[in-house]
């Protein structure tokens, strides 16, 4: 069986990695689609992953649209795919390339595997564009591999066939695990500044990115992160995304600001590093809402939905959009006693055994087809 992976972003790399792997040790021929979306954001992935790059995409982020990237990647993912060599297409989330990958896939009769399927906000809007991307990419799917009942549920209420889809888990908690079995011996980190942080400082950690809270929103959110820098008993760290519009905005309000470190784009195993070593998260990033709880950690979540609710129900994230007070009060609560204030349960998300049962289920299917033909 040959099978064609697709990802472009970190944190498709982070997702699939442990997929890749599991489809490999399965006996499946297994090829690597890569747009290149996160070039600056991979260092260290493919290796972590042990991931060959078989086809490279080129000139998708020198594209200035959306609509010029989403068309480059699927036109590139078509030379792939029309010479008829594939059996599957594995693609996962709500990304550009995820969404072209199932696009070219499907006009070529080749069957998708989604994984991370059946995650909705129920505003089109919000996330943007991620919340049409999945929903695209649902329609064009074969085997859909929800992470919960609440993913499947989404599914089935849109007309998705039962059999169509399994709840697995998250597949970010199988990488989570894989990265945090290489800091139980004795990891050092390879950002120095990171090896080097204060061990007295309770540690903030923020990631921002989305493009719906650049302007406004993201001032309000990053006005609150200075208000809580100058309490003194924090230090906030943050990664600072690539994308120019987010980095400049950053830049302007929090650059040599006392008590923040804004930070290069880490390595993986630095990020699941802080995560160990955080109080709280200030995000707005989906795969993080996944990660965090393994840990225990409470995050504040600066978005006005989550197509993640699991992560709410669950106690471990609370959403506050970019309200400056809901965010300052909330770090204040978290950060108020001489100990980080954990969550004794179990994450909603996964065992950290996703990818071993997407493989089966994949080569399941398959061994049925073969045997009806």
């Amino acid at each position: 069986m040959r099978i064609l992976v697709a990802f472009g972003t970190r944190p498709e790399i982070i997702k699939l990695g442990p997929v890749y792997r599991a489809l490999r040790e399965a006996g499946a021929h297994v090829d690597v689609f890569w747009s290149g979306q996160h070039i600056d954001l991979a260092d260290g992935l493919l290796d972590l992953f042990e991931i060959n790059l078989t086809h490279s995409g080129t000139g998708v982020m020198q594209e200035p649209s959306l609509a010029g990237k989403f068309a480059l990647i699927t036109q590139q993912m078509q030379s792939l795919l029309g010479s008829g060599q594939y059996d599957w297409v594995v693609v996962q989330g709500d990304t550009m390339t995820a969404a072209a990958g199932a696009l070219a896939a499907f006009l070529n009769h080749v069957p998708v595997a989604h994984i991370e399927a059946g995650l909705r906000t129920g505003t089109l809007h919000s996330p943007w564009p991620e919340e049409f991307n999945r929903r695209l990419i649902t329609i064009a799917s074969t085997l859909h591999f929800a992470p919960t009942e609440r993913s499947r549920d989404n599914l089935l209420r849109e007309g998705v066939q039962n059999d169509q889809v399994s709840v697995v888990g998250n597949t970010a908690v199988d990488a989570l695990l894989h990265a945090r079995s290489r800091l139980a011996s004795g990891y050092v980190p390879i950002d120095r500044e990171i090896a080097n942080l204060p061990p007295d400082r309770k540690l903030v950690l923020a990631t921002l990115h989305r493009r719906e809270n650049i302007g406004a929103p993201l001032n309000e959110i990053l006005e609150a992160l200075r208000e809580l820098a100058d309490d003194g008993d924090k230090l906030i760290l943050l990664p600072v995304h690539p994308n120019p519009d987010i980095r400049a905005q950053v830049v302007r309000a929090l650059g040599e600001w006392p008590n923040i470190r804004l930070l290069k784009p880490l390595q993986y195993t630095d990020f699941v590093y802080l995560l160990s070593r955080s109080w709280t998260v200030v995000t707005d990033s989906g795969g993080v809402q996944e990660e965090a709880p393994t840990f225990g950690l409470r995050i504040l979540i600066t978005r006005e939905s989550t197509e993640r609710p699991e992560v709410v129900e669950a106690g471990f994230g609370t959403l506050v959009g970019s309200n400056r007070d809901a965010i300052t009060a909330a770090v204040r609560r978290l950060t108020s006693s001489d100990a980080p204030q954990l969550l004794p349960a179990r994450n909603p998300f996964g065992d950290g055994e996703a990818s071993r049962r997407i493989a089966e289920r994949i080569f399941s299917l398959e061994q049925l087809q073969q045997a009806a033909e």
